[in-house]
């Protein structure tokens, strides 16, 4: 039996647990359906902390879907499998590499470790960079080069990026295991990669130690539906230690519900109907993109890119008028939106009518009187400068001085534009010229 029908049949007791509420909403009636499920970790439920029985079962045959060692199924994002891989790999003090388009996330990593950090900038000398103002991949050989120099316990990486970069895992994992490195890859984005041919190998199938999904990016799954992956080739590291690094971050107090949608949602993803809809979808964003060929519109395409990320730009819009535009005109938002362009994220949830109705809105667009005059130009980060290890800053006292007083200053604050939430400064580094047009008049430095 899974851990739906056992909720199913366990709402219909008497209970005198936590939570309190009886299985029913005091305040919003229209969740009562929820509020029925919402259970505790009482006689039959099994406990996601250590799991026995139906949780054990729906995490093991999660092993066999994925192929891994251990997956473990996340009710608070894939933050708590960034945070928990990290800290079952990394021991105070060690020295560890990150490539800086990542998520805020590993930050919290960083200073929860206690250890070292350089980084390692994305490859922006590329086409797609250069015509779409966003990172490329990691490249291999900045990397050995980078691991020939010092000793890293870890290197941390995110692929597919925000906006569906995918690297060379296979390449990058060959190096890193020549190197004695653990190689953690933030796959939030790719929870559909396991289950079609029409996107890239999963990082576990090429090699990586660890990976996140997040089932609720583009799989269908609610907020916060999240899985962490260990591979069965993982070195030296034992499981029962990644169940502990897991319960060191997940609440004592999981969502039974959630619990049963992410096991519901990866058997819908494996099965044929899962398939099909999966299918569906890769063919209404091929349709949408062969619509628009010969026009005035530009989609990011290539063969190392998430296809369900639909990034797209008009010749001569920048891409924040034309999200000004679906928005107050069309009443369409999409997901992020540069100079260049805009991001459409997509998933196992997005019907062809909404395609349709972005489709027509585009051309509505098109059709529109507007000026297409405007030239973007790409602008990225330079190198961090690292005056103070993030671990040791986040426990330093900040004081303000004038913005433009604080150029080679060090950072005691972060500065993290959301959507995507990687950052621009972080504590430790020191203010470069290009930050300042993130920074407030006042801003928060560490006086040393």
């Amino acid at each position: 039996m899974n851990l739906w029908k056992l909720l199913n049949n366990t709402s219909k007791k008497t209970l005198f647990t936590t939570p309190s509420h009886s299985q029913k909403s005091p305040v919003l009636k229209e969740l009562n359906e929820f509020y029925k499920r919402d259970l505790s970790e009482i006689e039959g439920l099994d406990n996601l902390q250590n799991p026995k029985g139906v949780i054990k079962n729906a995490q093991f045959r999660a092993c066999e879907i994925y192929n891994t060692e251990r997956t473990f199924f996340l009710t608070q994002g894939a933050t708590t499998g960034i945070l928990a891989s990290m800290k079952a790999v990394i021991r105070p003090g060690d020295r560890i590499l990150i490539a800086r388009n990542c998520h805020k996330s590993v930050l919290s990593g960083v200073i929860v470790a206690g250890c070292d950090v350089d980084w390692l900038m994305p490859d922006t000398d590329n086409e797609i960079s250069s015509n779409w103002g966003i990172y490329g991949k990691i490249d291999p050989e900045k990397l050995e080069h980078q691991l020939k120099l010092n000793d890293y316990r870890a290197f941390i990486m995110t692929s597919p990026t925000y906006e569906g970069i995918v690297s060379d895992i296979e390449a990058i994992s060959k190096i890193c295991r020549q190197y004695n490195t653990y190689l953690i890859v933030d796959e939030a984005h790719g929870a559909l990669f396991n289950f079609s041919d029409s996107f890239p190998k999963t990082a576990i199938e090429q090699g990586a130690d660890f990976s996140v999904h997040s089932l609720h990016k583009n799989a269908g799954a609610i907020n916060q539906c999240a899985l962490l992956h260990m591979s069965k080739e993982c070195r030296n590291i034992d499981p029962d230690l990644v169940q502990k690094a897991v319960n060191l971050f997940q609440t004592t107090s999981p969502s039974y519900p959630m619990i049963s949608i992410i096991e519901e949602t990866i058997n819908f993803l494996n099965s044929k109907e899962g398939l099909k809809t999966i299918d569906e979808l890769v063919l209404n964003v091929i349709n949408l993109k062969d619509y628009f060929k010969g026009k005035n519109i530009e989609f990011l395409d290539n063969a190392d890119h998430d296809i369900t990320k639909v990034f797209l730009k008009i010749n001569g819009m920048s891409g924040n008028n034309l999200s000004e535009i679906l928005y107050n005109e069309h009443n369409i938002e999409d997901e992020f939106n540069n100079d260049f362009g805009c991001l459409f994220l997509t998933g196992i949830g997005t019907t062809k009518a909404k395609f349709d109705k972005l489709k027509i809105a585009l051309i509505k667009i098109l059709e529109g009187k507007y000026e297409l005059n405007y030239t973007p130009v790409a602008d990225f980060q330079p190198q961090p400068l690292v005056k103070i290890q993030p671990f040791l800053a986040f426990y330093a006292k900040g004081n303000l001085v004038n913005k433009e007083d604080s150029e080679l200053m060090i950072s005691s604050a972060s500065v993290i534009p959301y959507p995507p939430g990687i950052g621009v400064l972080y504590p430790g580094e020191a203010i470069q010229e290009w930050h300042m047009k993130y920074l407030e008049d006042n801003t928060e430095i560490i006086k040393l």
